[in-house]
């Protein structure tokens, strides 16, 4: 059984990774809606995964969350050692 971090960074993770597929940056907003969690608690979680190198957090108008390689495996990992 995960834990709440951990199911919605395996969310935010695949639904970034498809948009990433497409060369598309999301924002945080965008995930937290496409995950169901709260903006605050998703944003706090993609940060964990920008900090181990699973994914970029790209600033500015044209910025967002990418993923230059596919790493869902990573991300799980990381909330699971968080926890």
């Amino acid at each position: 059984m995960f834990s709440k971090a951990c199911e919605y960074a395996i969310k935010a993770s695949i639904y970034i990774a498809r948009q990433s597929l497409q060369k598309r940056r999301v924002n945080v907003k965008e995930v937290s809606q496409s995950v169901d969690a709260p903006v605050a608690f998703t944003a706090k979680i993609l940060q964990v995964l920008c900090r181990e190198d699973i994914m970029q957090s790209v600033r500015g108008q044209q910025g967002g969350f990418v993923f230059d390689e596919i790493k869902v495996s990573q991300s799980i990992s990381a909330e699971i050692v968080k926890s």
